[in-house]
């Protein structure tokens, strides 16, 4: 007669699933460093601990349609006559003045300029970015800084082409997808010259639709009204 021998169910089991771990771990650690594993240890980077030229928007997602806009409060008018902003493009290092009149109401040849400076560098196209936005950006920096002189705008990211969108997105999950840059309605800026908590106070005051405050820039769009910090 002959003897069989019965494996218990639980102990099968877990047999199969040893077995699994051991072969995954395979392509992570490779003793004979034969492969190099899935992530490097000296590349473990906290996003903001990266140079301050990686700037990653983390937009969270809304829900609904994207092109939804904010009902904006009644914005004030300039406390100056005129307010000079000049900003500078961080990528292709291209500058612009623009002057503000005291009624916020840009003229077209300066909505044109706002335009241009905003547009997706890397595919060169240009959106009609939404004039609020420069509303809301000139009453940020004229509460930041009593300066008489031309205010210092960084800009880090206007326009955005889906296929821009789609490539930030695989960098960060956290990146939205149906991101208001890209139609136009959101701005990443930062003002060097000034003081960061100033600046915060200010937007705060005056972002009315979407703000998102990082350690070197801050996000404004005219989205639904919505707050966020990183």
């Amino acid at each position: 007669m002959q003897s069989r021998n019965i494996i218990n169910r639980r102990a099968f089991c877990a047999g199969i699933l040893a077995a699994s771990a051991v072969g995954a771990s395979e392509p992570i650690v490779d003793l004979k460093k034969k492969s190099s594993p899935l992530m490097l240890p000296q590349k473990k980077q906290a996003i903001f601990q990266r140079p301050e030229k990686e700037f990653i928007d983390l937009e969270p997602a809304v829900r609904g349609s994207s092109n939804q806009l904010f009902t904006p409060h009644i914005m004030p008018s300039l406390y100056r006559r005129r307010l000079t902003l000049l900003l500078r493009n961080v990528h292709t290092k291209e500058e612009i003045n623009l002057a503000i009149p005291k009624s916020l109401e840009a003229s077209k040849i300066t909505i044109k300029k706002f335009d241009h400076i905003c547009r997706d560098w890397r595919y060169n196209q240009v959106k009609t970015m939404d004039p609020q936005l420069l509303s809301i950006l000139a009453k940020i920096c004229e509460e930041s800084t009593q300066d008489k002189t031309p205010i210092l705008v960084n800009v880090l990211s206007g326009f955005r082409t889906e296929k821009t969108n789609e490539m930030l997105r695989r960098k960060s999950a956290l990146v939205a997808k149906n991101s208001f840059h890209k139609i136009g309605k959101a701005l990443d800026f930062c003002l060097p010259n000034v003081s960061a908590h100033k600046v915060k106070d200010s937007a705060y005051l005056h972002a009315f639709g979407g703000l998102g405050v990082y350690k070197n820039f801050l996000h404004i769009d005219t989205g639904p009204e919505r707050r966020w910090i990183i």
